[in-house]
């Protein structure tokens, strides 16, 4: 997936980017090793940063990839800072996409790319699908975009060449692994409720039930995994 993006926003070594919602730091160090250029990860936890700090160092990557505790919604960086804005997964967490596209642009040199692979409900509507219900409460996401909504919103922001794919039949395969994940994970919980050892919590229960969700809801077409790229001019 790291592969994809990179080639779908056209990333090279003299780029500097910006990975939305960094996690651990894995896009970030893939970048710095095999592009070679600038990378800075931004996440909501501080821990996340701690571990993607060292991450980097362990990988040799520290020189290019840097971390920071900050809301991609709402940063503290100057206009026109990067040539590129990542997230991979991570913006489905935002509270409002619509906030996170137009900081995006306000952070984008002029030519710079936007990348984002994520899901998108096939329609707005779809949120109020039970089975889409349960897996996005299930890991804490409050809605998805539909991919229309999403384009216009760039659009309205001053996107331009903005392209949209539906990537769902290369990423089924990670979408059936979590549901095996799924019925693994049940008998893990089955197996700490009857040995003693301290019980899942309602929210980690949610969790594992979601990757059961995640699957029913692609197969019935409620949602989809996409890609989305746009050109600040």
């Amino acid at each position: 997936m790291n592969e994809v993006m990179i080639e779908a926003a056209g990333i090279t070594a003299k780029d500097k980017v910006l990975d939305a919602g960094c996690g651990v730091g894995g896009s970030s160090i893939f970048m710095a090793s095999n592009i070679g250029c600038k990378v800075t990860g931004i996440t909501l936890s501080e821990r996340q940063v701690q571990q993607a700090t060292a991450n980097a160092k362990r990988k040799g990557t520290d020189a290019l990839a840097d971390f920071k505790v900050m809301d991609y919604c709402n940063t503290s960086f100057p206009d026109a800072s990067f040539d590129a804005v990542w997230g991979c997964e991570s913006i489905c967490y935002a509270g409002d996409k619509e906030r996170f596209i137009k900081e995006a642009y306000r952070l984008l040199k002029p030519g710079g790319r936007l990348v984002i692979a994520d899901g998108f409900v096939a329609k707005f509507e779809n949120n109020d699908n039970p089975i889409i219900r349960q897996w996005l409460d299930g890991w804490q996401v409050n809605y998805l975009e539909s991919p229309g909504r999403f384009s216009k919103f760039m659009e309205q922001a001053g996107f331009t060449n903005i392209i949209y794919r539906d990537i769902s039949k290369q990423a089924s395969h990670s979408s059936r692994r979590l549901y095996r994940f799924y019925f693994l994970a049940s008998l893990y919980l089955w197996w700490r409720k009857f040995s003693f050892s301290n019980r899942a919590t309602a929210m980690q229960k949610a969790n594992i039930k979601a990757c059961k969700y995640q699957y029913h809801g692609m197969n019935k077409g409620l949602w989809q995994y996409g890609l989305i790229t746009g050109i600040k001019q």
